[in-house]
């Protein structure tokens, strides 16, 4: 989509995504395992083999003298005990991803800018928040949940604010003129404009923004290449970009590669607790809700284990997850370490927006899904069984097990069955001989039925005290033969 030249944009730069999704995963790592000795402070790159050069480094591998795009064997030349990781770009993109996911609560047009920048649409939500000002504090209320290191620029044109923001800026600011002068102390190595071309360029002297202002767009047709000049005349703020918007996926799933194999599974749950977030994150975009969650370690030398996380209630927050989650790997033996994790989500319920009175059984019904699944995670689904009401006269056929999850709908028509208000609490699975002197207090209530299936009954139904005081469901037989069937309590 394409848009005039009139519109406020921000973009966010951020060049060291790998080096700090790793930094935050050894904390947690670290965080699980504490018997593992870390070095608080190593030298550690990120590196590209096929270029062989440093893209990205942290602080102490920087006071060591290292630099960005040095190759592999001079900076291990400076530093013997240097960490190296090689660049994957998927990393980021992902981390991207997952960053617009949450930015999309507070800000509409987002546009990912493969593989280090986001660009966001300012001037439609200007007046929503009031100002520019009040609209950045909330963006950087969401980008500082984040453990990464961020450059941002804002300007009427997407590549010049890319351009002022890739020279480590934090500059936003709607003041054109005030852009236009941050612009001319860009250098022009910093755009987008081809490499080739930026030569080409040195060699007739535009070798900075201001001189390029000073040419015709014209000038510089037959030298360089439409890409360039497409870009050029984006930076002038001639022609718009073309920009494709995010959109939230409609599946949800992540991948985590580990710093490290881990072969105990509590070890684990730190860094799934993170990965969870994301899907928190992701689901309070969606006004979503997760049943059931899909969780593959892939172990170094064994075949990959798929744990299908299942929740009585519909959840979206990560420590509710996680909790079942913890129930249900203390009974799970690694083979070998693992590598890597992957957290699928492959339905979502949509949120109930419907209010209910204060005197609602909601709160009693959570609690009881809740427990049902930390149940079903520690003993494992056919283990936990349910009662459900059967349309059956006889006491001992009106209720039936099965290990689906019943719904608050069912529970309430169970309660409501009419003749369940004089039923004993705790009813007998065989009957058993009436032994002691009763009272009787009610009755009779007569029960014949089962003619159908062969197993008919025919019994008087009476409430009965003992001498002690306890309360019981009697029945006597047409062989004037008596019975227990329940206890009240």
């Amino acid at each position: 989509m394409q848009f005039d030249t009139s519109s406020l944009w921000i973009y966010l730069y951020l060049p060291n995504l790998q080096l700090n999704i790793q930094q935050v995963h050894a904390e947690h790592l670290s965080a699980g395992d504490k018997h593992r000795e870390i070095d608080e402070s190593p030298a550690q790159i990120i590196y590209h083999p096929k270029l062989n050069q440093v893209l990205q480094l942290n602080a102490q591998a920087q006071k060591l003298g290292i630099k960005k795009g040095m190759g592999l064997a001079s900076a291990s030349i400076i530093c013997s005990h240097l960490v190296v990781s090689e660049y994957k770009e998927t990393i980021a993109i992902q981390a991207l991803q997952e960053l617009a996911n949450q930015l999309y609560l507070v800000t509409s047009d987002i546009v990912i800018d493969e593989p280090s920048g986001l660009f966001l649409r300012a001037q439609n939500m200007l007046r929503l928040y009031g100002g520019l000002a009040q609209y950045w504090q909330v963006i950087m209320e969401v980008i500082s949940k984040q453990s990464y290191d961020v450059y941002y620029a804002s300007a009427y044109s997407v590549n010049v604010a890319k351009l002022i923001a890739k020279h480590e800026q934090h500059y936003v600011v709607d003041n054109k003129k005030l852009i236009h002068k941050k612009l001319q102390e860009c250098s022009l190595l910093l755009t987008d404009i081809d490499k080739k071309d930026i030569e080409k360029l040195q060699r007739i002297g535009i070798k900075s923004i201001a001189d390029l202002f000073e040419q015709p767009l014209s000038a510089f047709a037959s030298r360089v290449s439409k890409f360039s000049l497409q870009i050029m005349s984006e930076l002038r703020g001639e022609s718009a970009a073309k920009l494709r918007f995010y959109q939230p996926p409609q599946r949800y799933e992540h991948y985590l590669e580990l710093l490290y194999d881990l072969e105990i599974t509590a070890r684990l749950l730190p860094v799934i607790g993170k990965c969870l977030d994301t899907l928190e994150a992701y689901l309070l975009v969606r006004n979503g809700l997760a049943l059931s969650i899909n969780i593959t370690l892939f172990q170094r030398e064994h075949e990959p284990i798929t744990q299908v996380i299942n929740s009585a209630l519909p959840i979206y927050k990560s420590a509710h997850w996680l909790d079942i989650i913890a129930l249900r790997f203390e009974h799970l033996a690694l083979s070998s370490g693992v590598y890597g994790i992957t957290i699928r989500c492959d339905k979502i319920e949509q949120a109930d927006g419907c209010e209910s009175d204060f005197f609602s059984e909601k709160s009693t019904h959570v609690a009881a899904m809740t427990l049902l699944s930390r149940l079903k995670a520690k003993l494992g689904e056919q283990q936990v069984k349910l009662m459900q009401y059967h349309d059956d006269y006889r006491p001992e056929c009106c209720t039936q097990l099965f290990t689906k999850t019943i719904n608050k709908q069912q529970k309430n028509n169970n309660l409501n069955k009419p003749h369940f208000l004089d039923r004993p609490g705790f009813l007998l699975r065989v009957p058993i001989p009436l032994n002691t002197k009763v009272s009787i207090i009610d009755g009779p209530e007569r029960i014949a039925s089962g003619w159908w299936d062969n197993h008919e009954v025919q019994r008087d139904y009476f409430l009965a005290q003992s001498h002690q005081g306890q309360q019981m469901w009697i029945f006597r037989t047409i062989d004037d033969n008596w019975f227990v069937h329940g206890y009240f309590i």
